[in-house]
This record gives structure tokens, C-alpha cells and sequence, in this order.
């Protein structure tokens, strides 16, 4: 659980931990019944932050905003004189991953999609973003959990045998968090054949502009029977061009410090990101170091970008040095196709080749095709090479249907195709309709078919808010994950396991001195073959 918390606070800090990105990127296109217009202007403000990004479109009528926050919800304003002003609601943006937004502003008409071949399945706490919030620092953290099969973007090192993860964490205004939790086992999950209480917690955090939007304050901490543990992180912006992040933490026998600094150049058509972070636990300390530098070209978006890791094994005291250079181009072909193409190097020489299309079919997003391939290698390790291939189609009601097909093979030395050289095969195919995240409903039913040890795979859940009598709100998350894998006490036959997530939480809010207060009671159960557990608990927030 321990290291639970410090995965996810290294995803909040932003830094380069693998299967990390920590920024995200908006493009688009603006058009009217001539065709391109130069000199739109293009605002997007980042709802919970109020953080603002500026772009005007060239002469094409491209426009680019580099090195934005992740996640939203952000408002899009388009402006151009003649025309009435665009708003655009809403619209979320992934870590590592570019969202478009295209234009018509005769028409009045706006296209938004997510511009990547990777499949990425996103869940909110509430729908399996994380385990049992046994602690407020985690369980008021994440916001939402992705997981990437297949990463053609060359900053994510994706896991050889798995999925890379990234966890999310929300932004928002001003508040103070206060919360007590109780949390209890029944089953294997504590002793063999005993219940009981597994603990309790108590922490408290706070996030706030300081003075203005352009300064942000994290700091939390929290006691259990661990003992003290805590985070910190400041993020400012020192000019229009220039902004800057420190962070760092302990919990219990884990710790790490680190920053960032992004640098706006050229009039937002390039940016810098140069980045550091040390870490340390029983097992091994690492010093992570890299610099990104991204330049637009109109459609073209190229990044180029280096990064050092240094690692000290403990108890063996040996010691690991790894450099990367990494080369990429994201280049729209018209307004329906985006190609990126990348290489990734690795010191000794090894090179990691990956190629992604996505087509928009019919120029709305309505159905866009995916495809891609993809080589994850190290000297002296085995690689992988993945292939993707998929389709996403918009339903009635705001549903969308995704049928994607994964193919891979791990191979003893790279480059070789051959059954000698083979290590596995793999295969997994996925059927998906899902109710995008909205802030009142969600929903989703994914059904996958491979040939690993988990044969079948079945997700089904809902979350749905209810507010009434002004803003006191109700909330009830339901999460079915089901799983057939392979028995190694009987090969020839299938088991199954289910697992179930429920929370429910109700928010009483009130006003006292003119100030917003906000109790939350909350409870949540987790049930799986191993055992149960669940939590009860109480957060003010002011």
C-alpha cells in the first residue's frame, strides 16, 4: 500500500518516472467557407485552476498550445473578428497524449477527439482509480487511473509484459481537507479465517492559489499507525514564458524530491521541459534527470528529448547508469489523418522504433480508426513488439463503442523474426462501450479476449450523482471486474474471480462566517475471492 501511494504521488509531482508524461497538448484547426483563417485567437482555461493558454493560428490555420496541465475540465474560446465567439466546454486532455479541437466558424460547428492510435482506458476513483482509499492523501489524490496497452508516444517506456499505468490527480481551487477513516478486513485479506479492524487513519491537506491563480500550494499529511508521512509540491508561474515546479515527501521508508522547469519560446510555437527527480527506498535509490524540447510547425508538432537515470541497488550497493535520446514527429495530413512517427535510443545502442496512424473517418470523430506498431527493447534484456488495430464509433445517448485487436510477440534479442527467437506470443481482443466521463454519469462494459493467463476479462460499472436542495449531492459508484484464468493445479480447466467495488457518499453543505463548509460521509466496500473490506469515513472540507 505504501508503495501504492508513492506511484501515485510521483504522478502528481509530474515527473519522469516511467510510463510518465506530465504534460499534455492541445491543436486544432479553424476554418470558415473559404477555408483556413490566420489570426484566430485561441484561449483555453483550465476550469478548476483558472490556469489560461494562448494560441493564434498560422496562415493555414493551425494553432498549437504546448506543455498544458493535464486533465480539466478546460473552456475553449475561439475569437475572430466578424464572427461570434466559440465556446467550448468541457474538454479533457491526458498526460503524454494530444487532444484536437477543429473549427468551422461559418458553420458554428466544433470536432473534438483525442489524437492518438494508444487505447487508453481511463477509470475514476469512484470506478477503480485505485485501491481501498485507506488514506486521505490517496484517496483525495487520484482523480483517475490510465492504462496504456500499447504506448507509441516515445517519452512513455512501456512495461515489457504489462500496461503502463499513469494516475491522475485533480486540480482545484482553495480548500482545506480534513479526514478520519476506519477501515476493516473479514477473510484471507487479514488472517486466514479472521476479521476484524485493519486500521484507522487521520490527515489533513490543502490546496490554494497563493495571492493568485499563477501560484499554486499543495501540502498534506497524514497519521496512522505507520507513523507521520506527508507531500509537498509548489507550482508558479515566474513570468508569461516560465514556469516552475519543486515537490517532495516521505512516507515511512520511502523519499524523494524534484522539479521542473517549462519555458514558453518562439511565441508558444516551441517549449522546454527540463526535469529531475531523486527517490529512495529499502531497495534502491535513483536519480532521474531530462530535457524535452518540442517545436510546431504549423501541422507538424517535433520533439526531441534526452533522459539520465542512475541507480544504486541496495543491499548489493551495485550500481546501473541508463541514457536515452529520443526523436518524434506528430504530423497532421489534411484534417483527417495524424501520423506520428518516433525512435527512442537506448545507451548501450539499442533503438525502439514506433509508427502510428489514426484516421478520422468522417472528418467529426464520429469514426476514427486506429493503427499502429511499436518496439520496446533494452541491451541485454528481452523485447517486446507490439501491433495495434482499432475502431471507435459514437453511439446514440453519447455512448461510444471501441473494438480493438493487440497483437505482440517478446523476443530473446531484438530485431530477429524467427520461432528460434521468439520467446511468446500474445494476443488480446476487446470489445468497449463506455459513457465518456460527464460530471454527473458514467458508465461502462468492456469484454476482453486473450491468450494470457487471464483468458477472459469482464468490466461493467456506473457512477451517478444526484444534487438536490442546492448543492447537497448524493453520490453511488458500482464496479464488476471478472476474470477466467488459466488453474496451474489443473491446466485444462478455467476459474474465475470476481471482484466488487461499491461506494457510496453523500456531501452536506453548508454555510457559516460566509464560507462554504462541506461534510462527506463515505462508505466503501471491496470484495474479492481473497476477502472483504471496507471503509467508513468523514472529510470536511472548508
Amino acid at each position: 500500500m505504501k508503495r501504492f501511494f508513492l506511484i501515485l504521488l510521483l504522478a502528481l509531482l509530474a515527473q519522469p518516472v516511467p510510463a510518465q508524461t506530465g504534460t499534455a497538448t492541445f491543436s486544432g484547426r479553424i476554418i470558415d467557407e473559404s477555408g483556413p483563417i490566420e489570426g484566430v485567437t485561441v484561449v483555453a482555461i483550465h476550469q478548476s485552476t483558472n490556469a489560461q493558454y494562448y494560441a493564434t493560428t498560422d496562415r493555414r490555420g493551425w494553432w498549437q498550445l504546448l506543455d498544458v496541465l493535464p486533465g480539466g475540465p478546460y473552456t475553449l474560446r475561439i475569437h475572430y473578428f466578424g464572427y461570434d465567439p466559440l465556446t467550448v466546454r468541457n474538454i479533457y486532455t491526458y498526460s503524454g497524449q494530444n487532444t484536437v479541437v477543429d473549427a468551422n466558424l461559418e458553420t458554428k460547428t466544433v470536432h473534438v477527439r483525442c489524437d492518438e492510435a494508444a487505447t487508453s482506458l481511463r477509470l475514476g476513483p469512484e470506478l477503480g482509480g485505485g485501491t481501498v482509499p485507506v488514506s486521505p492523501l490517496g484517496y483525495d489524490l487520484v482523480s483517475q487511473r490510465i492504462s496504456t496497452p500499447v504506448a507509441f508516444d516515445v517519452r512513455q517506456e512501456a512495461s515489457l509484459y504489462g500496461t503502463a499505468q499513469q494516475w491522475m490527480t485533480p486540480t482545484g481551487a482553495s480548500r482545506f481537507h480534513a479526514a478520519a477513516y476506519d477501515y476493516y478486513g473479514f477473510g484471507s485479506s487479514v488472517t486466514p479465517g479472521a476479521t476484524g479492524i485493519l486500521g484507522n487513519t487521520a490527515g489533513l491537506w490543502i490546496s490554494t492559489p497563493l495571492g493568485s491563480q499563477d501560484y499554486q500550494l499543495f501540502a498534506g499529511a497524514q497519521y496512522d499507525a505507520s507513523g507521520l508521512t506527508g507531500a509537498g509540491r509548489f507550482d508558479g508561474r515566474i513570468d508569461a514564458s516560465n514556469r516552475v515546479a519543486v515537490s517532495g515527501g516521505c512516507l515511512t521508508d520511502e523519499a524523494w524530491a524534484g522539479g521542473e522547469w517549462i519555458s514558453s519560446l518562439g511565441n508558444g510555437r516551441a517549449s522546454n521541459r527540463a526535469q529531475a527527480i531523486w527517490s529512495s527506498d529499502a531497495s534502491v535509490r535513483q536519480l532521474l534527470a531530462g530535457d524535452d524540447f518540442t517545436f510546431s510547425a504549423g501541422s507538424q508538432r517535433l520533439l526531441a528529448g534526452v533522459q539520465f537515470a542512475h541507480q544504486n541497488f541496495l543491499p548489493a550497493d551495485s550500481t546501473a547508469n541508463r541514457f536515452d535520446f529520443y526523436l518524434q514527429d506528430a504530423a497532421r495530413l489534411g484534417q483527417r489523418i495524424t501520423l506520428l512517427a518516433g525512435v527512442r535510443f537506448a545507451f548501450p545502442f539499442t533503438f525502439s522504433p514506433r509508427i502510428s496512424i489514426c484516421y478520422d473517418v468522417t472528418g467529426t470523430g464520429s469514426v476514427v480508426l486506429r493503427a499502429g506498431t511499436a518496439v520496446y527493447g533494452r541491451h541485454g534484456q528481452p523485447s517486446t513488439w507490439k501491433s495495434l488495430a482499432a475502431v471507435d464509433t459514437r453511439l446514440p445517448l453519447g455512448l461510444r463503442l471501441t473494438l480493438e485487436g493487440i497483437y505482440g510477440q517478446d523476443w530473446e534479442r531484438l530485431f530477429i523474426i524467427s520461432s528460434r527467437n521468439t520467446l511468446d506470443s500474445h494476443y488480446a481482443l476487446t470489445a468497449r462501450v463506455e459513457r465518456p466521463f460527464a460530471d454527473r454519469a458514467w458508465a461502462l462494459v468492456s469484454y476482453t479476449r486473450s491468450d494470457g493467463w487471464m483468458t477472459d476479462r469482464l468490466m461493467a460499472g456506473f457512477s451517478y450523482k444526484a444534487e438536490y436542495l442546492g448543492r447537497q449531492a448524493t453520490m453511488l459508484s458500482v464496479l464488476y471486474d471478472g476474470v477466467s484464468y488459466v488453474d496451474e493445479q489443473s491446466p485444462a480447466s478455467l476459474s474465475w474471480m470476481h471482484g466488487f467495488k461499491v461506494r457510496l457518499s453523500q456531501d452536506i453543505v453548508f454555510q457559516a462566517a460566509g464560507r462554504d463548509h462541506t461534510l462527506q460521509l463515505t462508505g466503501y466496500l471491496r470484495h474479492a475471492s481473497i476477502g472483504t473490506q471496507f471503509l467508513v469515513g468523514l472529510r470536511y472540507m472548508l
